[in-house]
C-alpha cells in the first residue's frame, strides 16, 4: 500500500509542545497557554514531573500559565507540579484543544489518572523505561511515543505493552548532517507500515521538513511552543503563523507528494533547488535579490535561506549559477 493510500485522506493533526527550555536558553512566553484557543492547534502537550523523581526534570509547565489569570493562580514558580485541579482550570483556557500530558515519573501518571488528560505522550527520553510504559497501559487510552534514538526492540516493546492503546509514533526529523532528514524520513515511513498513525516533531520547524515528512506518510506535526522571551501575544500570533503555514502546505501539496515512496527518497535531492549566484559578482559586494537565483539540484543553501543571504556581502569573487554557502558571504 503507497503512503498516499495511507495517509492521503487523514488531517493533519497539530500539537504544541508547551515546554519551557530554560537550560537551553529558550523560554516560552508568559502566558501563551491561554491565547493557544485561536492558533490553529489540535492539542497542546505539557510535561508532568515531581521534584527529585527525575533527575534531570527539563521543565516546569506551569511556569507558562498566565500569572494574572485568577484561574491559574497556582501556576507560579513556587507552583511546578502539574496536578488534576490545574488541568480542570486549563480546560476552558484552552478552547477545546487537548491536553496531552508527557509523564517524566510514574507517580505522576498515577496523579494524574483520572484528571482532565486527553492523551499521554512517550518523550524521547522516557521510551525505554519499563515501568512507565506499563503505569501508562494502566491509564491511558491514546498515547504519542516519540522514537527518535529508539531501538527496533524498544519500539516493538512499547507497542506490546501499549497495544491496548490508540498509539502514534512521533519522530524527530533533523537537518544536520545533511543525511539525516532523509534517514529520520525514511524512519518515519517505516513506522507508517506498522499499522499505526505516525508523525513527526522539529525543534526548528522548516517547510523542507513538513514536505518530506507529508511525503512518506505522516499526519500528526509536533510544534515547539518556544519562542524566546517576547511578549505573549505577539508569541501568539507568531505560533499561529507557523501552524497556519504547515496546515496550507498540507493542503496544497500533500496529494501530489504522497506519491513518493521510500526507495524514491535518494532522488529528492535532485529536485530541490538551491541558492546560486545570479550573475558575476565581485567581491565586498553586497548581494541584493536580483544578484541570486534557485537551481537544482542544490549545491548551495536551501531557498530558505534567502533572506538570510541578501544584504550580506560576497567574501570572494562569484562566477554565474555559483552556489552560495555562508562560506562565501560575511
Amino acid at each position: 500500500m503507497s503512503a498516499g493510500d495511507r495517509a492521503s485522506d487523514v488531517p493533519l493533526e497539530v500539537l504544541v509542545a508547551a515546554d519551557e527550555l530554560r537550560r537551553g536558553g529558550m523560554v516560552t512566553a508568559r502566558g501563551l497557554l491561554t491565547r493557544l484557543a485561536g492558533s490553529g492547534a489540535d492539542a497542546v502537550k505539557l510535561i508532568a514531573c515531581r521534584p527529585g523523581d527525575y533527575s534531570v526534570r527539563p521543565v516546569r509547565t506551569t511556569h507558562m500559565v498566565s500569572r494574572p489569570d485568577p484561574q491559574a493562580a497556582a501556576a507560579t514558580d513556587a507552583a511546578p507540579l502539574l496536578t488534576p485541579a490545574l488541568l480542570e482550570s486549563l480546560r476552558p483556557l484552552l478552547g477545546g484543544l487537548r491536553i496531552v500530558v508527557a509523564p517524566y515519573d510514574i507517580q505522576s501518571c498515577l496523579d494524574l489518572d483520572g484528571a482532565a488528560v486527553d492523551a499521554w505522550q512517550v518523550d524521547e527520553a522516557m521510551a525505554a523505561n519499563i515501568p512507565l510504559l506499563e503505569t501508562l497501559a494502566g491509564v491511558a487510552t491514546r498515547v504519542y511515543f516519540c522514537t527518535w534514538g529508539s531501538t527496533p526492540r524498544e519500539i516493538d516493546t512499547a507497542r506490546g505493552i501499549l497495544h491496548g492503546t490508540e498509539l502514534v509514533f512521533l519522530h524527530r526529523v533533523r537537518s544536520a548532517p545533511p543525511s539525516a532528514l532523509l534517514r529520520d524520513c525514511a524512519m518515519i515511513a517505516h513506522l507508517c507500515t506498522l499499522g499505526h498513525r505516525v508523525g513527526w516533531s522539529e525543534a526548528r520547524p522548516t517547510r523542507s521538513h513538513a514536505t518530506l515528512a507529508l511525503a512518506v506518510g505522516a499526519s500528526v506535526m509536533q510544534i515547539p511552543a518556544s519562542t524566546g522571551d517576547v511578549e505573549a501575544d505577539a508569541a501568539a500570533v507568531r505560533l499561529g503563523a507557523r501552524i497556519r503555514n504547515v496546515r496550507a502546505l498540507a493542503e496544497a501539496s500533500r496529494r501530489a507528494l504522497l506519491g513518493y515512496n521510500p526507495d524514491e527518497l535518494d532522488r529528492v535531492d535532485d529536485m530541490r533547488p538551491g541558492l546560486v549566484a545570479a550573475r558575476a559578482v565581485a567581491a565586498g559586494t553586497t548581494l541584493t535579490r536580483d544578484m541570486i537565483a534557485f537551481k537544482a539540484p542544490a549545491s548551495g543553501l536551501s531557498v530558505e535561506h534567502l533572506p538570510v543571504v541578501v544584504g550580506r556581502q560576497a567574501r570572494f569573487d562569484l562566477r554565474p549559477d555559483d552556489p552560495i554557502t555562508f562560506g562565501l558571504v560575511r
